[in-house]
């Protein structure tokens, strides 16, 4: 019975620990060809734009709970906790993001490169003949 309860306990645990990992980027719609590595960057651009904009906001409503906690009661502590709860999030959300910005940008000026590299090679063949 101990084993039973031991095993059920592990698998849960396993599985809220790799439902956390999988969880970590939004993935690109299907509408957008991951391949395309400049469509992929405006996608997340665009994400980073709305994440910013819900951080300015919760940031703005700490800031206005910060000047005057006393109006908020007993909720405030709540509020508090939860903005700052949100604010961690979205900084996080933000720099993921951010950092799938950057690298679809390289990966689409590799692309640019190997394919003007293609067209050179072309020119050069053609040249011999």
């Amino acid at each position: 019975m101990k084993a039973l309860k031991l095993k059920v306990i592990a698998s849960l645990l396993f599985g809220l620990s790799a439902s956390a990992v999988l969880a970590e980027a939004p993935a690109v719609p299907s509408n957008i060809n991951p391949d395309d590595h400049a469509a992929v960057a405006n996608y997340y651009e665009s994400l980073a734009k709305t994440v910013s904009e819900k951080l300015e906001a919760s940031q703005h409503e700490l800031d206005k709970y910060e000047a005057h906690p006393y109006t908020y009661g007993r909720q405030g502590q709540d509020l508090n906790s939860h903005l700052h709860a949100n604010i961690r999030e979205y900084k996080e959300e933000l720099a993921e993001d951010l950092e799938q910005v950057e690298l679809h940008k390289k990966m689409s000026a590799t692309d640019q490169d190997r394919q003007f590299n293609k067209a050179k090679i072309k020119l050069d063949e053609s040249a011999i003949q």
